[in-house]
């Protein structure tokens, strides 16, 4: 029987720019993989950013509340969400590798750190990892050295590398209008296959040929609201 691994209450709302966006209640079981996607254009630049750092537990919704794996994330002391954090993979869409290591070892990051495993089993694990990702040309290179498809798979790559149940993916990367796929999406689909687990992409922007072939994947497309729009708030003169 599969458990809930996220459950969005209703009222769920968050801030981007000078909108109030939200979200209907869900809740998302093994298997379960969803793209959320603006019910129509310009809701924010920052849009993907705000709901995925929401998901990833980095950051903290208006009204609403968010549970993973059966704990609320807003009741949770640091200590709590770090070990809640273990748990899942996140694929930050701007970067979030470290410009001080090179790819292999930002993929292994997760790892060193929470892996348990010999330095030899590390090894065997990266190797296969960057093989598969198709980043062993470019695994001694870091991150300001290759272009943006590359860094995007290394994310992918360190997002699943310790096997997580919950996925968070901002954006869609190198995927391929053309051909409906990609390496990353490849491999995150190969995934998706062989382990048990549940998976969120957002966007900023509606990317019909990905929504498509999410569904055909048997995706779910779920859409942000328009809660409310305020004018920007006018800044104050030097005089005041």
């Amino acid at each position: 029987m599969t458990y809930a691994i996220l459950r969005l209450s209703s009222g769920l709302s968050f801030r981007t720019g000078n909108r109030t966006i939200g979200l209907d209640p869900l809740e998302l079981r093994e298997g379960d993989w969803v793209v959320f996607s603006p019910a129509r254009q310009a809701l924010g630049a920052d849009l993907a950013t705000v709901v995925a750092r929401l998901l990833a537990t980095l950051g903290s919704p208006l009204a609403g509340t968010i549970e993973l794996f059966g704990q609320r994330t807003d009741t949770l002391s640091y200590p709590e969400l770090q070990a809640l954090r273990v748990r899942l993979g996140f694929v930050q869409g701007h970067g979030g590798l470290l410009s001080n290591r090179n790819l292999r070892d930002n993929i292994a990051l997760p790892l060193s750190v929470h892996g348990n495993i010999s330095a030899r089993e590390e090894d065997e694990q990266m190797t296969e990892t960057l093989k598969r990702f198709d980043l062993t040309r470019v695994g001694l290179l870091r991150p300001h050295e290759v272009d943006g498809a590359t860094r995007f798979r290394a994310c992918a790559a360190r997002a699943l590398v310790m096997s997580p149940k919950w996925i968070v993916i901002e954006g869609i990367g190198d995927f391929e209008a053309e051909t409906g796929a990609s390496v990353t999406w490849t491999r995150m689909l190969e995934y998706r296959n062989r382990q048990t687990s549940a998976a969120a992409v957002c966007l900023t922007r509606q990317s019909p040929a990905f929504e498509r072939w999410l569904t055909d994947q048997g995706g779910q497309v779920i859409r942000y609201r328009l809660f409310s729009e305020a004018p920007p708030v006018p800044e104050r003169s030097a005089e005041e």
